[in-house]
């Protein structure tokens, strides 16, 4: 009976140096990854957490986005570090509920802010009635001949809030206004994309005209992830424009985004 008393304890060191090799091993994976990443490029921020000296940022890839072996290396540590993409669920008035990793984007310097509105970038998937903004992107201003810019702006804040999310195919996954402000006349929506969850910024300026009941609206519309957009950001705007020009009193004038207005847009996306 002695030898086998004395076999028990012995097992179970062995074990516990098998815990020890392993977790060893692991660490060591995680950070041979870590390494990896931070000779890829791209990941100054977690190389210094990581404790590896700081690399320069992964090179362009000449359309504004990081060179893939960046892209790949940040995906592999995001891989290793946190686990699988976390669930997330589109907006509360979603066409459907889609469970999954999503790509919302970032939001972009300057919008979201109250105003003033700012341009477009080249990609064709944005619309812009800001100053300066090119032809191929800029909006004309939308026009209302009466009523002020207090129903001019109830107008528009009740075509967005009946705003029906999926129609055209789009916009599946619901939207959300995330800044109303009637005494300046700002209006701030976000538009999510029903399976991959892209965010698009939508923003309305009311302005009056000096002296009357009449002005315009300014709007951007514009996509935060990608190149093209498919069409999505005119077929939205299309439907508000149209849902405005159909209120009792006839008061708005808001033209469509039409191939003959915007040939390029139209050409690029189809």
């Amino acid at each position: 009976m002695a030898p086998a008393a004395h076999a028990r304890p012995e097992r179970r060191g062995r074990a516990r140096v098998r815990a020890r090799r392993t977790l060893s091993a692991a660490v060591l994976s995680a950070a041979g990854l870590v390494a990896l990443a931070c000779a890829l490029g791209g990941l100054s921020t977690s190389c210094w957490l990581a404790g590896t000296a700081p690399v320069p940022p992964a090179a362009d890839d000449g359309e504004g986005r990081p060179a893939r072996r960046g892209l790949v290396a940040a995906s592999l540590l995001t891989t290793v570090a946190l686990g699988a993409p976390a669930e997330s669920w589109a907006f509360a008035n979603r066409f459907e509920e889609v469970k999954g990793p999503k790509r919302p984007g970032v939001q972009p310097p300057g919008v979201g802010q109250g105003g003033p509105l700012v341009g477009c970038g080249n990609a064709p998937n944005c619309f812009s009635s800001a100053p300066g903004t090119d032809e191929d992107h800029f909006l004309t201003p939308w026009r209302f001949s009466s009523g002020g810019v207090a129903t001019a702006f109830a107008d528009i804040a009740s075509i967005v809030r009946a705003y029906p999310p999926g129609q055209r195919g789009i916009d599946g996954g619901g939207f959300e206004i995330k800044r109303s402000d009637a005494q300046s006349g700002y209006l701030y929506v976000q538009f999510e994309a029903l399976k991959k969850g892209y965010i698009d910024d939508v923003e309305f300026v009311v302005r009056s005209d000096s002296g009357s009941g009449s002005g315009e609206v300014l709007v951007r519309c514009a996509s935060r992830v990608g190149r093209l957009d498919m069409g999505v950001n005119a077929k939205r705007l299309n439907r508000i424009s149209e849902d405005l020009q159909q209120l009792p009193g006839g008061r708005w004038a808001a033209p469509k985004i039409s191939p003959e207005a915007f040939p390029k847009y139209v050409n690029e996306n189809r």
